[in-house]
Protein backbone atom coordinates (compact mmCIF):
# COMPACT_ATOMS: atom_id res chain seq x y z
CA UNK A 1 0.00 0.00 0.00
CA UNK A 2 1.23 3.35 -0.94
CA UNK A 3 0.35 6.60 0.99
CA UNK A 4 -0.24 9.71 -1.40
CA UNK A 5 -0.19 13.43 -0.08
CA UNK A 6 -2.87 15.39 -1.55
CA UNK A 7 -2.24 19.07 -1.21
CA UNK A 8 -5.45 21.31 -0.93
CA UNK A 9 -5.51 25.05 -1.03
CA UNK A 10 -7.55 26.62 2.27
CA UNK A 11 -10.13 27.63 -0.12
CA UNK A 12 -11.55 27.39 -3.75
CA UNK A 13 -9.86 24.52 -4.60
CA UNK A 14 -12.12 22.43 -7.34
CA UNK A 15 -14.54 20.15 -5.79
CA UNK A 16 -13.94 17.39 -8.61
CA UNK A 17 -10.43 17.43 -8.49
CA UNK A 18 -9.94 16.42 -5.28
CA UNK A 19 -13.04 14.16 -4.86
CA UNK A 20 -12.67 12.02 -8.31
CA UNK A 21 -9.12 11.35 -7.94
CA UNK A 22 -9.28 10.78 -4.22
CA UNK A 23 -11.66 7.87 -4.79
CA UNK A 24 -9.35 6.62 -7.44
CA UNK A 25 -6.76 6.08 -5.44
CA UNK A 26 -8.99 4.47 -2.52
CA UNK A 27 -10.20 2.10 -4.91
CA UNK A 28 -6.51 0.97 -5.57
CA UNK A 29 -6.53 0.41 -1.81
CA UNK A 30 -3.82 3.15 -1.24
CA UNK A 31 -3.66 5.40 1.75
CA UNK A 32 -4.58 9.17 1.03
CA UNK A 33 -3.50 11.64 3.68
CA UNK A 34 -4.54 15.51 2.80
CA UNK A 35 -2.66 18.93 3.94
CA UNK A 36 -3.31 22.34 3.42
CA UNK A 37 -2.47 25.90 5.72
CA UNK A 38 -5.73 25.57 7.37
CA UNK A 39 -7.27 22.25 9.17
CA UNK A 40 -10.39 22.62 7.22
CA UNK A 41 -10.39 23.19 3.11
CA UNK A 42 -13.46 24.39 1.50
CA UNK A 43 -13.76 23.93 -2.16
CA UNK A 44 -15.34 25.92 -4.60
CA UNK A 45 -18.50 24.39 -4.86
CA UNK A 46 -18.69 24.13 -0.84
CA UNK A 47 -16.90 20.74 -0.22
CA UNK A 48 -15.40 20.50 3.19
CA UNK A 49 -12.48 18.62 3.99
CA UNK A 50 -11.01 18.32 7.60
CA UNK A 51 -7.44 17.54 6.56
CA UNK A 52 -5.06 15.37 8.22
CA UNK A 53 -2.05 17.61 8.53
CA UNK A 54 -1.51 21.27 8.24
CA UNK A 55 1.05 21.98 5.94
CA UNK A 56 4.28 22.29 8.05
CA UNK A 57 3.49 18.83 9.82
CA UNK A 58 3.63 17.16 6.45
CA UNK A 59 6.45 18.65 5.56
CA UNK A 60 8.48 17.49 8.70
CA UNK A 61 6.63 13.52 7.79
CA UNK A 62 7.56 13.78 3.96
CA UNK A 63 9.12 10.35 4.47
CA UNK A 64 5.83 8.89 4.66
CA UNK A 65 4.65 10.05 1.80
CA UNK A 66 4.93 8.11 -2.02
CA UNK A 67 3.59 10.80 -4.05
CA UNK A 68 2.52 14.17 -4.29
CA UNK A 69 -0.76 15.72 -6.00
CA UNK A 70 -1.69 18.98 -6.27
CA UNK A 71 -5.56 20.09 -6.51
CA UNK A 72 -6.28 22.98 -8.54
CA UNK A 73 -9.07 25.38 -8.81
CA UNK A 74 -8.20 29.17 -7.95
CA UNK A 75 -7.18 28.90 -4.11
CA UNK A 76 -4.00 26.35 -5.56
CA UNK A 77 -2.70 29.87 -6.46
CA UNK A 78 -1.78 30.22 -2.27
CA UNK A 79 0.73 28.12 -2.69
CA UNK A 80 2.92 30.16 -5.51
CA UNK A 81 5.33 32.16 -2.86
CA UNK A 82 5.11 29.08 -0.14
CA UNK A 83 8.73 28.00 1.05
CA UNK A 84 7.12 25.01 2.34
CA UNK A 85 5.15 23.78 -0.06
CA UNK A 86 8.38 24.65 -2.73
CA UNK A 87 10.70 22.59 -0.44
CA UNK A 88 7.76 19.55 0.18
CA UNK A 89 7.77 19.22 -3.51
CA UNK A 90 11.53 19.80 -4.43
CA UNK A 91 11.89 16.86 -1.78
CA UNK A 92 9.89 14.36 -3.89
CA UNK A 93 11.40 15.76 -7.11
CA UNK A 94 14.76 15.37 -5.51
CA UNK A 95 13.71 11.33 -4.23
CA UNK A 96 12.23 10.60 -7.21
CA UNK A 97 8.76 10.33 -5.95
CA UNK A 98 5.69 11.04 -8.31
CA UNK A 99 3.93 14.53 -8.18
CA UNK A 100 0.95 15.38 -9.67
CA UNK A 101 -0.80 18.71 -10.57
CA UNK A 102 -4.28 19.83 -12.14
CA UNK A 103 -6.15 22.82 -13.57
CA UNK A 104 -4.25 25.70 -11.72
CA UNK A 105 -1.86 24.03 -9.58
CA UNK A 106 0.54 23.03 -12.29
CA UNK A 107 1.72 26.92 -12.16
CA UNK A 108 3.37 26.04 -8.72
CA UNK A 109 5.55 23.76 -10.54
CA UNK A 110 5.98 26.01 -13.21
CA UNK A 111 7.21 28.88 -10.37
CA UNK A 112 9.18 26.46 -8.04
CA UNK A 113 11.04 24.85 -11.06
CA UNK A 114 9.84 21.61 -11.04
CA UNK A 115 8.74 21.49 -14.60
CA UNK A 116 12.04 23.18 -16.07
CA UNK A 117 12.83 20.67 -18.97
CA UNK A 118 9.76 18.90 -18.83
CA UNK A 119 6.65 18.64 -20.83
CA UNK A 120 3.67 19.74 -19.04
CA UNK A 121 -0.33 20.62 -19.29
CA UNK A 122 -2.36 22.91 -17.27
CA UNK A 123 -5.95 25.20 -17.37
CA UNK A 124 -4.72 28.33 -19.37
CA UNK A 125 -8.09 30.59 -18.39
CA UNK A 126 -6.37 33.60 -18.92
CA UNK A 127 -3.87 33.08 -21.57
CA UNK A 128 -0.47 33.12 -19.47
CA UNK A 129 0.08 29.56 -19.46
CA UNK A 130 2.06 28.66 -22.29
CA UNK A 131 4.09 32.00 -21.25
CA UNK A 132 4.77 30.94 -18.13
CA UNK A 133 5.87 27.31 -18.86
CA UNK A 134 8.76 29.32 -21.91
CA UNK A 135 9.39 31.42 -18.96
CA UNK A 136 10.25 28.65 -16.63
CA UNK A 137 11.72 26.12 -19.29
CA UNK A 138 9.15 23.71 -19.30
CA UNK A 139 7.48 22.26 -22.61
CA UNK A 140 3.74 23.07 -23.45
CA UNK A 141 1.88 20.43 -24.98
CA UNK A 142 -1.56 21.02 -25.76
CA UNK A 143 -3.45 17.63 -24.24
CA UNK A 144 -5.66 16.68 -21.34
CA UNK A 145 -3.19 15.08 -19.42
CA UNK A 146 0.91 15.04 -19.86
CA UNK A 147 3.22 12.79 -18.20
CA UNK A 148 6.89 13.73 -18.04
CA UNK A 149 9.76 12.14 -15.62
CA UNK A 150 7.49 11.05 -12.64
CA UNK A 151 4.92 14.21 -12.84
CA UNK A 152 1.87 13.88 -13.65
CA UNK A 153 -0.18 17.11 -15.28
CA UNK A 154 -3.46 17.95 -16.03
CA UNK A 155 -5.88 20.33 -17.43
CA UNK A 156 -8.83 20.83 -15.46
CA UNK A 157 -11.83 18.96 -14.44
CA UNK A 158 -13.04 17.67 -17.76
CA UNK A 159 -9.44 15.73 -17.38
CA UNK A 160 -10.12 14.47 -14.22
CA UNK A 161 -10.86 10.49 -14.09
CA UNK A 162 -7.78 10.40 -16.98
CA UNK A 163 -5.35 12.20 -14.95
CA UNK A 164 -6.44 9.86 -12.12
CA UNK A 165 -6.10 7.20 -13.94
CA UNK A 166 -2.40 8.24 -15.57
CA UNK A 167 -1.70 8.98 -11.57
CA UNK A 168 -2.05 5.99 -10.61
CA UNK A 169 -0.11 3.77 -13.87
CA UNK A 170 2.75 6.36 -13.15
CA UNK A 171 2.46 5.76 -9.05
CA UNK A 172 2.93 1.62 -10.33
CA UNK A 173 5.64 2.45 -12.73
CA UNK A 174 7.23 4.24 -10.02
CA UNK A 175 6.62 1.26 -7.76
CA UNK A 176 8.47 -1.02 -10.34
CA UNK A 177 11.76 1.50 -10.42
Amino acid sequence: MKTILIVLAPQNFRDTEYLVPRAFFEKCHDNVMTTSLQKTSIGTFGFEVENDFLLEEAYERKGEFDAIFFVGGVGSLDYLDNETAKKLTQSFADEGKLIGAICAAPRNLLEWGILAGKKCTGNDWDGDFQKLCEEAGAIYVNESVVCDGGIVTGDGPNSVEIFAKKFMEQLAINNNQ
